[in-house]
């Protein structure tokens, strides 16, 4: 068989070149894919990592924001005077409501036991009822009840505290450290403000956010308060200021309308023709001296970030 094949290759010496050719490209053929073959194994571990490292890198989850530590106890702390204000605007006795909030500071209880004292020393001032009252009926009979209950409740309050003094040095010397809403000192509200320090003892109290400590601290500082025109007398501006601030003031807590002030002012005085404690005051304003009025008044609203004019309008 082997002499047929060397025959057959003698007499097709072309054909045999030819099939070995063939033979020899397939063989290099393979060779070849098996070469690259190793080598695109070897570079994509290489263009991967590339291509990991030039893709933009997936988004980080987030935790969830949360109020830094500052702005977290702000609000808890406004939460508990916000609490408070609404015990003392509740309060049965006055004097139990006294007794246990001074020894709160941290929820400003210390400051609204001295508003609390000052509320009843106000009601106890105007005990006597005009015989006779001209102006609303409704409104005479809804601001005696008003009185009347007011006073029921401060019962013993004068009694055990006879003054405003004898009150701060008791909440002066109770434990707990400084309270939150009162200014140091108990300026502007137990003790006389100071024309140093007016203007920064009402930031904070606008910052505080409790409304009933701006109101107390604008009232108290505003002889000091620079507001509006001048008259050219400062004896003049400093009562324009004065009663400015009480318009203002009212506006802040939502009291202008039917509240203690009012109510006071028409049992007292037998003058009822105003619920509203802003006319009240714009009554007691001399008309040559309205217009310096109303330019303090607009200071002091622009102060405290309430709408010129507003009704019991709130910041």
């Amino acid at each position: 068989m082997i002499a047929d094949l060397l025959d057959w290759a003698r007499e097709h010496k072309a054909s045999a070149f030819g099939l070995a050719l063939v033979v020899l490209g397939c063989w290099a053929l393979v060779a070849q894919s098996r070469r690259m073959h190793q080598v695109a194994l070897h570079r994509a571990p290489a263009a991967s990592a590339a291509a990991q490292a030039s893709a933009p890198a997936a988004p980080v989850p987030q935790a969830p924001a949360v109020p830094a530590p500052a702005a977290q106890a702000g609000t808890e702390r406004a939460a508990r005077t916000a609490r408070l204000r609404g015990e003392f605007e509740n309060a049965a006795r006055y004097a139990d409501f006294i007794s246990q909030a001074m020894s709160r500071p941290q929820e400003g209880g210390k400051f609204y036991a001295l508003v609390a004292w000052k509320r009843c020393n106000a009601v106890a001032a105007q005990a006597n009822v005009a015989p006779a009252h001209t102006g609303s009926d409704a409104f005479h009979d809804a601001a005696l009840a008003q009185v009347q209950d007011a006073a029921r409740r401060c019962g013993g309050v004068l009694e055990a505290w006879p003054t405003l003094d004898a009150l701060y040095k008791v909440v002066a010397e109770q434990r707990g450290g400084r309270d939150v809403l009162l200014p140091e000192g108990g300026r502007g509200i137990a003790a006389p403000a100071q024309r140093e320090t007016a203007r920064a003892d009402l930031d904070a109290a606008l910052a505080s956010g409790d409304r009933w400590a701006a109101a107390e601290v604008l009232k108290g500082n505003a002889e000091f308060l620079d507001a509006g025109n001048s008259t050219g007398d400062e004896a003049v501006d400093r009562q324009l200021r004065e009663r400015a601030a009480d318009v203002v003031a009212c506006e802040l807590v939502g009291h202008c309308r039917g509240g203690l002030e009012a109510a006071l002012h028409c049992t007292g005085s037998g003058d009822c023709a105003h619920e509203d404690w802003r006319e009240v005051v714009a009554e007691k304003v001399p008309e040559t001296q309205l217009v310096i009025y109303d330019t303090m008044l607009a200071d002091l609203h622009a102060r405290v970030g309430l709408a010129a004019g507003g009704a019991d309008a709130r910041p």
